[in-house]
This record gives C-alpha cells, sequence and structure tokens, in this order.
C-alpha cells in the first residue's frame, strides 16, 4: 500500500481530507501521523482523532477551550497578584541598582507586572542581581539563569534588564551572550556602562565596571576595522 506523504504543520483535518480524496480517486493509501498510521479505506475524521487524540474531534475542541480558559483564568490572577507586589518589587530592587535608575526602574516594574510576563522579568532580574551582589561566579549566575527557565524572548528582555540595573551586569550579559556581537549591541551596552561607571562609588565595583568597558569599547574598535576591511575589500 503507497503511502501518504505529509507535510510538517499538517494537520488531523487536512490528513484525514487527503486520504479520503485518496479514496474517492479509487486510491488505498496510508500516512504516519506522529506514530499513528491512518488507512484511506477505514479513515473518518472521529476515528483519527480517537486513535491520535484519545477522543473525538468534538471532545478535543473540548478539551482546548477548557485548557484556554484556564490559561486566561491563571494569567488573569498572576497579572493580578504582580500589581499587588509592585511597592514590593520596586523596593527589592532599589538596593541594587543605582539611585540615578530608581525612577526608570520603578516605571519598568510596573510596565512589567501590566504585560505579558506578569512580571516575572524583573522577579527573576533581582534574583541574578541579588546572586551578582552576593558575589557570586559568573558560572553560578548562569546557572541560576537556565534554572528559571526562560524562552528565547524572556531571556532576552531579563538579560537587558540585569544588563541595565545591575551595578555590575556586564560579566553576566557576556557569559549569556548568544549570536555575534553587532556595532549596535556595542554602542547600547556601552552607555549603559559608561552611564553606570559614573556612578560607581564601591571601588570594587568601579574596577570592574571600568574593566567592562574598556573591554566592549575593543570589541567596538574590532568590529569598524573589520566593517572598513570589508567596504574596502567590496
Amino acid at each position: 500500500m503507497e503511502e501518504l506523504e505529509l507535510y510538517a504543520g499538517d494537520s488531523i483535518d487536512t490528513a484525514v481530507k487527503r486520504l479520503l480524496e485518496a479514496k474517492a480517486e479509487g486510491k488505498h493509501v496510508f500516512c504516519d501521523f506522529n506514530g499513528v498510521k491512518l488507512y484511506s479505506d477505514s479513515v473518518t475524521l472521529d476515528s483519527a482523532y480517537t486513535e491520535i487524540c484519545g477522543c473525538t474531534k468534538a471532545e478535543w475542541h473540548e478539551r482546548l477551550e477548557k485548557d484556554i480558559a484556564e490559561s486566561k483564568k491563571r494569567m488573569e490572577e498572576d497579572r493580578k497578584r504582580a500589581i499587588e507586589n509592585i511597592p514590593s518589587v520596586i523596593e527589592r530592587g532599589k538596593p541594587l541598582i543605582y539611585p540615578f535608575r530608581h525612577e526608570e526602574w520603578a516605571k519598568l516594574v510596573e510596565d512589567d507586572a501590566n504585560g505579558d510576563y506578569c512580571g516575572l522579568i524583573t522577579t527573576d532580574a533581582i534574583e541574578i542581581m541579588t546572586a551578582i551582589e552576593e558575589e557570586k561566579t559568573v558560572e553560578e549566575l548562569v546557572e541560576l539563569f537556565k534554572e528559571q527557565g526562560h524562552s528565547g524572548w524572556s531571556a532576552s528582555l531579563t538579560r537587558n534588564v540585569i544588563m541595565t540595573y545591575s551595578r555590575n551586569g556586564y560579566p553576566f550579559y557576556k557569559a549569556t551572550k548568544f549570536g555575534k556581537w553587532t556595532e549596535e549591541e556595542c554602542q547600547a551596552i556601552l552607555k549603559i556602562i559608561q552611564d553606570n561607571e559614573e556612578h560607581s562609588k564601591d571601588l570594587r565595583i568601579a574596577n570592574s565596571v571600568a574593566e567592562s568597558r574598556k573591554e566592549v569599547t575593543t570589541k567596538q574598535k574590532r568590529l569598524l576595522r573589520n566593517q572598513k576591511k570589508d567596504n574596502y575589500n567590496s
């Protein structure tokens, strides 16, 4: 019996439709849907859903609607809790950042509480910024970051918050860097470091921030040199 090839993203409905079309043309074919074989001679929409999902199509959609409603309810509860905790999160963050950033920190916490992540970005950032102040090793910071279980986008947001607001966030930012450095990124990071450097009164932190500035400046100069070289060769 010939196997009907399915494409990435094909749904159960699509697979059944194609099998029934083949049957109408007098063909005897089957397809493999996530390890479940469906046959044109006997397939129906409900039989396919039952074999693959363990229930009929109507029951499956009822489950989905219930899951979506529960997820929405959980998010609303999480957001309500995050909004209630705004004052606490603002105060927890203040000792970890420079006073000149307190006002924008408060705005960030409010926006995060009302956003898609319901306050998790700033609370996770506080956890890592606290570890930075406790002089945890970079390896320990990276492990803590992994344990927080971020998606690609939430990881990027959290890294940016730590880079911007932590008194010494660059070593962590560099250790969790993914992808190549760009001139634009170097400029943005350098601006943050320079702003922080002006307010660094703790000698230990001031020395580390100064080293970070030198390192990013070197990266930026190297990128500019390579860019000029590429322009010249072209």
